[in-house]
């Protein structure tokens, strides 16, 4: 049987967590090639899909579903205006937060059948979904289409994807991630190198 674990203390998010995945040195649009450069995209993912943790915690408590279809097409739709404000391409952003938005789903099921399994949900000190949670998403979403917007050159290159597996991998075997995120990670930048 497939058990998940998360280690809560691994990704603290705080908008000081945030502000220092952005102040990390992002390349020009000039900028060599280096897998390093795509840290801040999977920093600011792995935050996210921790509050897929809380989320999942929230939606336990409630008994309300997973998906939320009005508040996703609320989320694409705004990222999607911030993003041509910035000079990203609606349509790369509206792709983007929807892989986001899909691995956050996937974290939600996984941990929530798991919880199933074992008949309780951890208890885990609850945040408010409105109050704490969404807020921080929003952080969260002007930090990716600032980390889209400084990797636009690393992005169009041919081996951008390869890059990009290889840079989540590392990721994921540094930070000892279990299955369930790794395979989160990969679906929420499944589609970061396409065309835009």
């Amino acid at each position: 049987m497939l058990k998940f674990s998360f280690d809560k203390s691994r990704f603290i998010v705080s908008p000081l967590a945030a502000a220092m995945l952005l102040s990390a040195a992002l390349p020009s649009h000039s900028a060599p090639a280096d897998g390093g450069a795509f840290l801040p995209l999977l920093g600011m993912t792995v935050a996210r899909l921790h509050i897929a943790r809380q989320v999942a915690l929230s939606k336990w408590d409630s008994q309300k579903p997973v998906e939320d279809l009005p508040r996703e097409a609320g989320v694409i739709k705004a990222a999607a205006e911030e993003a041509r404000a910035l000079g990203v391409p609606p349509r790369l952003a509206t792709r983007f937060f929807s892989d986001q938005i899909e691995a956050n789903k996937l974290v939600q099921y996984g941990l929530l059948a798991q919880w199933r399994r074992d008949g309780h949900a951890p208890d885990d000190k609850r945040v408010d979904l409105k109050k704490d949670i969404r807020p921080e998403l929003d952080r969260l979403q002007q930090g990716f289409i600032k980390a889209l917007a400084n990797t636009k050159a690393l992005r169009a290159q041919s081996d951008c994807g390869t890059q990009l597996a290889r840079a989540t991998q590392a990721y994921v075997a540094t930070h000892a991630l279990d299955s369930l995120y790794a395979v989160a990670m990969d679906r929420a930048l499944a589609r970061v190198c396409e065309s835009e």
